[in-house]
């Protein structure tokens, strides 16, 4: 009987490879979508902070916020002033997540007066947390 060199893996260890990977996918996609969400959440809130600087820059030139330009969105964020914002002596400034960013569930808000950012709901802006 002649015995030959076969070459190259059988069925059951490409499945076996398959299955390994699956899971393995399954276990790290979670946290990488985790990491994604925060890092486009600091891009936002970077933003906010280049924008407010820029704001208080106007105050100091102008003596009042009003007229200053408008924010600069992110690639994942729309970045805007809050409603009746900015005041002549205050401005308040919101980031919501836009159509390339649909899996986030949060926004970000921020006020000159405070001095602080918390994480809205999306939909209206309520329900907020200190962040």
């Amino acid at each position: 009987m002649d015995t030959l060199n076969e070459r190259g893996f059988t069925l059951v260890e490409l499945l076996i490879i398959v299955v390994i990977v699956g899971l393995l996918a399954t276990i790290a996609y979670p946290s990488y979508d985790v990491f994604v969400r925060k890092a486009r959440m600091e891009q936002a809130k970077s933003s906010i902070m280049v924008t407010a600087r820029n704001m208080e820059r106007y105050y100091t030139k102008n003596r009042t916020f009003q007229g200053a330009p408008a924010p600069e969105s992110t690639d994942f964020f729309d970045i805007a002033f809050a409603a009746n914002s900015p005041e002549a002596d205050s401005f308040e400034i919101i980031a919501k997540p836009n159509w390339k960013n649909p899996n986030e569930l949060k926004g970000l808000y921020y006020s000159s007066t405070a001095g602080s950012f918390s994480r809205c709901d999306k939909a209206n802006m309520n329900n907020c947390e200190q962040y």
